[in-house]
């Protein structure tokens, strides 16, 4: 009798030692923080896209220099880099014949108009790029003495790939970019026909007849590929994708609280915007550029001001 009273008692200890563990459950209730992002309007408006072509400088006017008779390079003023007019003195060339006449217009007067240095004119404005003697050279008649190119005749050569050739005429508007950041407005003046056999490439000439840039000089070419009126566009950073390049979307604002994944078509696009096409996106519609990155469908945002 004894050990199951004892028994009994040792139960209703355990089960009212068990009951007091247990707690009352209480309701939890977890907010869920917004994401700050920055955001963009939905803009409309015309958009271009540039296509961008390497391209040199080189003159194509050049003048050879060259001596008239055969002799020794007497006297020379000019030096590399020089600016000349047509029809002004390059240099003097004094003959053999000439030196031998120095002891005979002692004896004969009359000789001295022949004993005198024979000029040699240049028949090139502008400067001198190639300077191939010196004073007291010897110089064969025809030698060629120096190059003058002339600055009005600069062009800037343009390798196009053929499969722009549509794109490009005669006329069409271009941005030349130099290498310090100066851009030059000009348009494509001339077309050569016949094309690079390796690279499929033409070669489009644009006349520079004002500007003083050196020659072979490298520039990029930049003229409009296609454009569209009154595009719908998004800048760069509102844009996303899968790995394959395959499907895009933008993440829409909604209320300035709720972030939804909105799909997309994309169309043209420049160095800041590309064009997106939706018919569940509108404009001034907000899409978020910065924070939204691997961000879930209907997530909750606050817009950083």
């Amino acid at each position: 009798m004894m050990k199951k009273l004892g028994y009994t008692f040792l139960c209703i200890w355990v089960l009212t030692s068990a009951g007091s563990c247990k707690s009352d459950p209480q309701n939890t209730t977890t907010s869920e923080v917004p994401i700050q992002v920055k955001t963009a309007a939905v803009q409309q408006g015309d958009i271009k896209e540039y296509i961008t072509f390497n391209g040199v400088t080189l003159y194509q006017k050049k003048e050879n220099v060259r001596s008239n008779v055969t002799g020794y390079v007497s006297w020379l003023p000019h030096k590399l880099g020089s600016h000349i007019r047509a029809g002004q003195t390059f240099a003097t060339v004094r003959t053999k014949e000439q030196d031998a006449l120095a002891e005979a217009v002692r004896i004969d007067s009359t000789l001295a108009k022949l004993s005198g240095p024979i000029s040699v004119i240049s028949n090139g404005t502008g400067v001198i790029a190639q300077l191939n003697v010196q004073r007291n050279d010897y110089v064969a008649e025809g030698d060629v003495l120096a190059i003058i190119s002339e600055p009005r005749s600069l062009v800037v050569q343009v390798n196009v790939p053929y499969e722009y050739g549509d794109h490009i005429d005669i006329g069409t508007l271009c941005e030349i970019m130099l290498q310090n950041g100066t851009v030059i407005q000009a348009k494509i003046s001339a077309i050569l026909p016949v094309i690079d056999p390796v690279p499929q490439s033409q070669q489009f000439l644009i006349q520079l007849p004002d500007q003083e840039l050196p020659e072979n000089l490298n520039v990029q070419v930049k003229t409009v590929y296609k454009e569209k009126k009154n595009a719908m566009a998004v800048p760069h950073s509102a844009l996303q994708s899968n790995e394959l390049l395959t499907d895009f979307w933008v993440i829409k604002v909604l209320g300035d609280t709720l972030a939804v994944r909105q799909d997309v078509e994309t169309g043209l696009k420049n160095d800041s915007l590309i064009e997106v096409m939706s018919k569940n996106l509108g404009i001034h519609d907000k899409v978020v550029t910065e924070g939204s990155y691997q961000m879930q469908d209907s997530t909750k945002v606050s817009i950083e001001k």
